[in-house]
């Protein structure tokens, strides 16, 4: 129960991570829209640092999962 809790998660953060890449395309046509060049620019440098801790995230979740993999690897021997 626990291994398929985990991965219906990791569907629904999947799910979660791809309305983010979405939305983020939306914003930024939207910035450079509405706003000033310098004033997007600041905006997106912003949105750049929170894409990266996500990114960071990411790799988290994808090394976990591996990490859990291997274990459960190991039991079945």
């Amino acid at each position: 129960k626990t291994l398929v809790d985990y991965y219906t998660k990791l569907s629904d953060f999947h799910a979660q991570f791809r309305a983010i890449g979405t939305n983020y395309n939306q914003v930024v046509k939207e910035l450079r829209i509405h706003f000033s060049e310098k004033k997007a620019m600041a905006l997106l440098y912003k949105l750049e640092k929170h894409t990266i801790d996500l990114v960071k995230l990411s790799r988290e979740i994808v090394e976990l999962s591996r990490e859990m993999y291997a274990k459960r690897e190991q039991q079945k021997e």
